[in-house]
């Protein structure tokens, strides 16, 4: 894994940076600043694409929502990209709105 800077492999802010940048979309590549790039949002209203992050300020983790209370994120422990139920333990109070629609 190369912390997301090519396609070998992605940490969690690489993994939606690249997802947006396949949308010609271009965004942080830290997680931290990842957080505070669009609106924030109430988890209730959570869209498709908004960001969920983990930590104090977004800082230690970041995932995509998938609607239907999914997310796909890039899991360390699992080592590779998963979709899972999202996680309410640890959110930061609002989740990230980078396209509107």
């Amino acid at each position: 894994m190369d912390s997301g800077a090519n396609t070998v492999g992605f940490d969690c802010s690489g993994l939606v940076r690249y997802a947006f940048a396949g949308v010609g979309v271009l965004i942080p590549r830290f997680s931290g600043d990842q957080y505070n790039a669009g609106r924030h949002v109430p988890p209730a209203e959570a869209k498709r694409g908004d960001l969920i992050f983990y930590g104090p300020g977004g800082g230690q983790h970041v995932t995509l929502y998938l609607g239907n209370g999914q997310m796909l994120e890039a899991s360390g422990s699992a080592g590779k990209v998963t979709v899972s139920p999202v996680r309410k333990a640890g959110m930061t109070p609002f989740v990230t709105r980078i396209i509107e629609y």
